[in-house]
């Protein structure tokens, strides 16, 4: 499966009330009580959860829409169905149902196929964009978001301690073991992160990775995390050419993520879908309830 960002829309559950109708649609589309029972096995989801799963319902559609109007381009159903096939034999490896893996009581197996929908409209879509004139003027216009750091980093609670450190590397001491010995970074070996787009770093230590002179120790420097001393060893900038050659290579998973959801946002902003009455009133960020009315006798 290629690396996808992480951001999803919101996917919940609704029970129909008997019957069917149809209680909601954007452009052509239209979307019965039907297509929502569809997603459930047994139970009653609360009125939030309904609103939820009808706003999930029409962005999906206002996606797809949205990516044929602007690009010419469809969501692939083979890969949707290879992310369904994939899910699902990841839940019988692990023994989890639909409802454990999506966090919503009473998932069904249609629930994981909207799920992997979602994932195919994203990947359609982030095909697209990354190789968009105006998406990528924006991304090669900060320095942070195209230029690969390789970077090394020991990580510790406070200045002295930081400064302890940087003692011990300018005593000779290996970088790698004091990392091993003294990082709070426990998911690195030797402290080594890789190289990788300074954009997904936070802020403060993307700066410092992007200004540190190569080779030299660097820091302390302060973050939500705590203070790191690097070690820069090279920093890359690729041209246009080699980015369009293959932009899911060379972005991050933060990246992606911020650009599939700079999307979204505005399509939602852009939809114009409606909404039965009775099931509340479309806004771009969610579907609000309902106005209760009263009458006086």
């Amino acid at each position: 499966m290629r690396k996808l960002a992480a951001v999803l829309l919101a996917l919940a559950l609704v029970a129909g009330c008997g019957g069917d109708e149809d209680i909601a649609g954007v452009g052509d589309a239209v979307i019965r009580l039907s297509d929502i029972d569809a997603l459930f096995e047994g139970g009653t989801p609360s009125d939030d959860v309904f609103r939820d799963m009808l706003f999930s319902k029409i962005a999906v559609e206002a996606l797809g829409q949205a990516l044929a109007a602007q690009y010419g381009a469809a969501a692939d159903a083979a890969q949707a169905e290879e992310y369904v096939t994939q899910l699902e034999e990841y839940l019988a490896e692990e023994g989890y149902t639909a409802a454990d893996y999506l966090g919503v009581e009473n998932a069904s197996s249609e629930m994981l196929r909207m799920h992997s929908e979602v994932l195919a409209v994203q990947e359609a879509a982030l095909d697209q964009l990354t190789v968009d004139t105006e998406v990528v003027d924006e991304l090669f216009a900060e320095p942070a978001t195209m230029t690969s750091v390789c970077v090394e980093h020991i990580l510790v609670e406070t200045t002295e301690e930081a400064e302890a450190v940087k003692a011990r590397l300018a005593a000779g001491e290996d970088f790698a073991t004091v990392a091993d010995e003294v990082s709070l970074d426990t998911n690195t070996e030797g402290g080594d992160l890789g190289c990788t787009s300074a954009g997904s770093y936070v802020t403060e230590f993307a700066e410092a990775a992007l200004a540190a002179p190569l080779g030299e120790v660097v820091g302390p420097v302060e973050s939500d995390y705590g203070f790191h001393v690097l070690v820069v060893s090279g920093r890359t900038v690729p041209t246009r050419e080699e980015y369009l050659a293959d932009p899911w290579a060379l972005l991050s998973e933060t990246q992606l993520t911020e650009i599939w959801a700079a999307w979204m946002a505005e399509v939602m902003e852009e939809a114009d879908p409606w909404v039965a009455a009775e099931y509340g009133t479309w806004t771009p960020t969610g579907i609000d309830a309902p106005v209760e009315t009263t009458t006086t006798g």
